[in-house]
């Protein structure tokens, strides 16, 4: 009876496992198409920086090169993030691998048990050293767990600054244009990257009610 019941709980934890997996994969995809668009939005504010230093105005070149750190600071969150995810994946597809491995030693541990009284003594020594084999296995994916980094995303843009002002000297063949000239260069907008963001989740949105509408209809 208590076999009976055993068989029929580990599918459905088979099945919570990959429902799960399959969970945080679609999240950390969502993640990846987050920091997509923080990154190109970083580049249009840095790219602006220096269209504003152009144009001559030095405050409102620190206040783009403020957007693209902090939009920098978050690709680099949601990198971390996903990579943690990753991580935990790996470990939890790894853990089920073993599990399962432990699973067939364990019937093959008992099928010897019934016939130990023909088993010799030096096969029984090799189950157990198999035995600790995988429970050591076991404990090294546990490992794959550990750790956490942290970055510290200060907002501190004098570099930047610095290194857009020694650009615009090399690009004028070493002047800088106290007062501008000529048609000023316009900035760049990024309401069309707000309006990609919003159509790519929108699709993933989509996707992801008919995933479960097959699911539904496949139970």
């Amino acid at each position: 009876m208590g076999k009976k019941i055993k068989s029929k709980l580990f599918p459905r934890k088979a099945k919570e496992s990959e429902k799960l997996v399959t969970t945080v994969k679609r999240y950390t995809r969502q993640l990846g198409i987050r920091a997509k668009q923080h990154q190109k939005k970083s580049e249009v504010s840095r790219q602006n920086a220096k269209i504003a230093l152009q144009r001559g105005e030095k405050e409102r070149a620190k206040n783009y090169l403020i957007q693209y750190k902090s939009y920098q600071a978050k690709v680099d969150r949601a990198s971390n993030i996903r990579a943690k995810f990753d991580r935990q994946i790996e470990a939890i597809e790894e853990g089920t691998a073993i599990a399962q491995s432990g699973n067939f030693m364990a019937q093959m541990r008992d099928e010897l048990k019934t016939i130990a009284t023909k088993a010799s003594p030096v096969k029984i020594a090799e189950i157990a050293e198999d035995s600790e084999l995988y429970v050591s296995e076991i404990e090294e994916a546990g490992d794959i767990l550990a750790g956490d980094p942290e970055i510290d995303f200060g907002i501190d843009v004098s570099s930047e600054l610095d290194q857009l002002e020694t650009e615009m000297l090399l690009d004028a063949s070493g002047s800088m244009p106290n007062v501008p000239t000529g048609d000023l260069p316009t900035y760049i907008s990024d309401v069309d990257l707000d309006s990609e963001e919003e159509e790519v989740h929108s699709k993933a949105k989509l996707q992801e009610e008919i995933e479960k509408l097959r699911k539904e209809l496949s139970e």
